[in-house]
C-alpha cells in the first residue's frame, strides 16, 4: 500500500476508507491531488490496481468564506475521502451507509453543524451532499443529536458521575476484549480486590468533597461485575451509600451482563443498595451462537433472569445484542431482536461485531458476516425499535467495526442513560475506580485523564499509587484555576 497526497493530507481518514476497499497484502497505489480555487474544490485521485488504473476527478462547491476552521477541515476532509471512495468503487462495489464520515461520534457531527447555525434542512443537505450519507443513518444521526443535546442540558452543575470497574468475569468470550480476567485465575484475587476497592470509595469522597461537587451517576462496570457475591457487592453498595448523598443521584447503573453470574441475592442486594438500573445482556437468543462465542447461558436463562430481575422491582432494565456474531444471519439477528423485544426491556442497545487486537476470536477460522447483511441487521433494528416507541439516543463508532456501521442504544421515553452519554460526549467529569477505570476530568475543552491499573493482581500490589492518582485529581483541577 502506498498513499501519496498532494495539496491537502488527511493520511489516517483515507487509510481507515482504503481498509474498507483493499485488504493489507494487496499491492495499490494511491495518488491523491488536492486545489482550492473560485470558492470551488477540486480532488482528483488515480487507484493503480492490478496494472490498471482507476481515476476520479472529483468537483464541489464550497464557500469557506465566514466558515469556521473546523468545518473547512472537515469539507476537505470529505472531499478527499469521497474522491477516493468514488475511484474505489470502480474496483470494488462496497456499500458505505455512513457515506464518507468519519469518527466515534457521528451525531456529534450533526450537532457541530446545528451550533454554527444551520438549520435542519441545511443540515440533512450537508450529510447527503458532501458525505453521502443515506437517508436512513441521517434520520439516525439527527435523533440521536436531538436527544443527546437534551441529556446534555440537564447535567447538573457542580456535578460529577463515578465510574467502578469491576475487572474479573467467569470466563472470556470469544469477541472479546475488555479489561476483564478469567475467575478461574484471579478469583484467588477477588477479596483483596474489593477491600482495596472499599478503601478507594472513601479516598475518592475525600477528594469529591474538597472539589465541592456532588455525585450525580454511578455506572459499576467491568468486566462482569455480579462474577463478585452478593456479599462483597453488598459491600461496596454500603461504601457508597455512606459516602454519597444518594438523594442527589439521578442514575445508578449496574452491569449484571452475563446471567450466569445473576442470582436473587444478588439482584436483591443491588436493589437495597440503591441501584435503580441494570444491564442483563443476551448478546444473541440463539442458543447455537450463544455456545459458540463461549457464553455459560442459554436463551432461556436469559428469559428466567429478565422475570427475576422484574420480580425483584427493577424497572429500568437494558439489554444487550451484537449484529454480526459468527455464523449468524440476518433471520437468526431478526428473531434475537423480535424475542428481545417481547421480554419489553426500558433500553435495548445493539452493538456492530467489532474485532480488536485483544480478542480471541481473530485467531480463529470462523466466518463473520458480510458488510451488506450487518447492515441490514441495524435496518431492521432501526424500523422495529420505531414500532415500539423506542428512540436512539446513544451512538459510537468503533476502530474495527465491520462496515464502519454503528452500536446504538435505544430506550423508552424517561429511560435514556445520563452515564452513557456523559462517557461518549465527555461533557461531565467522570472519577473512575477500581481495575481499568479512566478518570476524565473535563476542564472546558480539555481534558485530562489519570488511568488506574488494568490487572487485579497489580492493583492490588499497588494501591498506593492508585491513591495518589486521587490526590492528582485536585493538583489538576488546582492548575487549571491558576
Amino acid at each position: 500500500m502506498l498513499i501519496v497526497q498532494n495539496g491537502y493530507e488527511c493520511n489516517y481518514e483515507l487509510t481507515l476508507f482504503y481498509k474498507l476497499f483493499f485488504d493489507k497484502d494487496e499491492d495499490i497505489y494511491v495518488y491523491s491531488n488536492f486545489e482550492y480555487k473560485d470558492k470551488n474544490i477540486n480532488v482528483y485521485t488515480e487507484i493503480i490496481y492490478k496494472d490498471d488504473a482507476y481515476f476520479e476527478d472529483y468537483y464541489f462547491p464550497f464557500d469557506i468564506e465566514n466558515k469556521s476552521e473546523r468545518l473547512i477541515k472537515k469539507v476537505f476532509t470529505a472531499a478527499c475521502t469521497k474522491s477516493f471512495c468514488h475511484a474505489a468503487k470502480k474496483i470494488k462495489n462496497i456499500n458505505l451507509p455512513w457515506g464518507v464520515m468519519c469518527g466515534i461520534r457521528p451525531a456529534k457531527n450533526v450537532r457541530e453543524l446545528i451550533d454554527e447555525g444551520y438549520s435542519d434542512d441545511e443540515v440533512v443537505e450537508i450529510l447527503k451532499n458532501i458525505y453521502e450519507v443515506s437517508d436512513e443513518k441521517t434520520e439516525l444521526a439527527r435523533t440521536v443529536a436531538e436527544n443527546e443535546k437534551l441529556l446534555l442540558s440537564q447535567i447538573g452543575k457542580n456535578s460529577v458521575s463515578v465510574y467502578i470497574g469491576i475487572p474479573f468475569c467467569p470466563t472470556r468470550c470469544l469477541y472479546c476484549s475488555f479489561v476483564s480476567t478469567d475467575v478461574r485465575v484471579s478469583g484467588k484475587y477477588m477479596d483483596e480486590f474489593v477491600e482495596k476497592l472499599l478503601l478507594e470509595i472513601d479516598k475518592t469522597a475525600e477528594i469529591i468533597n474538597k472539589l465541592g461537587v456532588y455525585v450525580e451517576n454511578i455506572y459499576i462496570g467491568g468486566g462482569t461485575p455480579t462474577t463478585l457475591s452478593a456479599e462483597q457487592l453488598t459491600q461496596i453498595f454500603t461504601a457508597l451509600k455512606k459516602n454519597f448523598d444518594f438523594s442527589k443521584i439521578k442514575e445508578f447503573t449496574l452491569e449484571a451482563g452475563r446471567v450466569d453470574t445473576i442470582t436473587k441475592e444478588k439482584l436483591a442486594a443491588a436493589k437495597k443498595g440503591g441501584v435503580n438500573r441494570i444491564s442483563i445482556n443476551p448478546q444473541t437468543m440463539n442458543d447455537v451462537t450463544l455456545k459458540k462465542v463461549r457464553r455459560a447461558h442459554n436463551s432461556k436463562m436469559i428469559r428466567d433472569c429478565f422475570y427475576l430481575a422484574r420480580d425483584i422491582g427493577f424497572d429500568n432494565i437494558n439489554m444487550d445484542l451484537i449484529a454480526g456474531l459468527p455464523d449468524e444471519t440476518v433471520d437468526m439477528f431478526r428473531y434475537s431482536l423480535d424475542e428481545v423485544i417481547k421480554l419489553n426491556p426500558e433500553n435495548i442497545t445493539v452493538h456492530s461485531m467489532c474485532i480488536k487486537r485483544a480478542a480471541s476470536l481473530r485467531f480463529t477460522d470462523v466466518e463473520l458476516t458480510e458488510a451488506r447483511h450487518m447492515n441490514e441487521m441495524l435496518s431492521y433494528t432501526q424500523k422495529r425499535m420505531k414500532e415500539n416507541n423506542m428512540d436512539p439516543y446513544y451512538m459510537y463508532r468503533q476502530k474495527n467495526i465491520l462496515g464502519n456501521l454503528e452500536n446504538v442504544g435505544y430506550a423508552k421515553k424517561g429511560t435514556m442513560s445520563a452515564y452513557n452519554i456523559n462517557i461518549m460526549e465527555e461533557k461531565q467529569t467522570i472519577i473512575a475506580l477500581g481495575g481499568g477505570g479512566s478518570t476524565k476530568l473535563v476542564m472546558g475543552g480539555r481534558i485530562e485523564r489519570i488511568f488506574n491499573f488494568k490487572d487485579p493482581l497489580e492493583y492490588i500490589r499497588r494501591f498506593d499509587e492508585i491513591l495518589k492518582k486521587k490526590d492528582e485529581i485536585i493538583e489538576i483541577l488546582n492548575s487549571e484555576v491558576k
